[in-house]
């Protein structure tokens, strides 16, 4: 069961369809977003509602694949989940190289990742493809990163960062929660809780990423 029923969650359904062993029987999203009664002719479900239809000992649940208000949304959707009795499963694509000591359940990594050895990376945690998190680095819980960033060896991410692509981070840093990395940033610095970097040659911005959680996304 995935949790979502946009662009993200017909790409998931895709590679899930290709390469897992679960098979996807439906979708879910809050009842004030479901527009109709199937998303890719199965059935579409009020979350609030989940239980009725499909109940925590019939089905796992993947997502909501969203960054929405700095991943808060998928944070606060998977904490539920747990509570209303559901499992959650994980997507690794098979077209990359992982060799982490840890991947946290209600994760999904796309391909031609190279996640090298001793990484840990938490629960919810969405990386998209292309790659590098280097030895010994850690992702923590709900972060996510888009495509082609490095991430130095040794170097920990707080939980609900927000990566864009084009980024490399330098070995050995921390990366404080909740912090915001705008596309082609190069962070050479040690972050604080909720920073704000937003591109290229930038420093970090006078202001957190709370005003970020605002923006809408898809």
């Amino acid at each position: 069961m995935i949790f979502g029923a946009g662009e993200v969650a017909q790409v998931a359904k895709a590679y899930l369809d290709l390469y897992a062993r679960d098979r996807v029987v439906g979708f879910t999203v809050d009842a004030a977003y479901r527009g109709s009664d199937t998303f890719l002719s199965l059935p579409l479900v009020d979350w609030e509602r989940l239980d009725e239809r499909f109940p925590p000992e019939n089905v796992r649940l993947l997502g909501p694949l969203s960054y929405a208000r700095m991943n808060d949304l998928r944070a606060e959707r998977y904490l539920e989940g747990k509570r209303r009795g559901y499992e959650f499963a994980s997507f690794v694509h098979p077209g990359s190289h992982v060799h982490a000591a840890r991947i946290g359940e209600n994760s999904f990594i796309l391909e031609n990742n190279v996640i090298q050895p001793f990484v840990d990376i938490g629960v919810g945690a969405l990386v998209w493809s292309g790659n590098h998190i280097g030895h010994h680095a850690s992702v923590g819980d709900f972060c996510f990163l888009a495509s082609h960033i490095a991430i130095g060896g040794g170097t920990s991410l707080g939980e609900r960062c927000f990566v864009a692509g084009q980024v490399g981070i330098e070995s050995r840093l921390t990366i404080g929660r909740a912090s915001f990395i705008g596309s082609g940033a190069i962070v050479k610095q040690d972050l604080a809780d909720e920073s704000v970097v937003p591109g290229p040659h930038d420093r970090p911005a006078r202001y957190s990423s709370a005003r970020l959680k605002r923006l809408k996304f898809r």
